[in-house]
């Protein structure tokens, strides 16, 4: 289970990397979304509630944006 934590932090790091701000929010809602799930087997609140809040928010930003593109 510590490789699926490894692996969500390794994908939040590299979305800081991204030259695209979509790229650099994708990245970083999947990688917060593996680190969420480790911290839930982890039984790591604080971890829980700070991954699980940078998910939402990536989440609503991307939707945002994915509208905004369209119109």
């Amino acid at each position: 289970m510590d490789t699926v934590g490894y692996f969500g932090t390794a994908l939040v790091v590299l979305s800081f990397m991204t030259n695209s701000l979509f790229k650099l929010r994708l990245l970083n809602a999947i990688g917060a979304f593996f680190v969420t799930i480790y911290a839930i087997y982890t039984h790591a609140i604080p971890v829980v509630l700070l991954d699980g809040f940078i998910v939402i928010i990536n989440v609503i930003q991307l939707w945002r944006n994915r509208k905004n593109t369209q119109s």
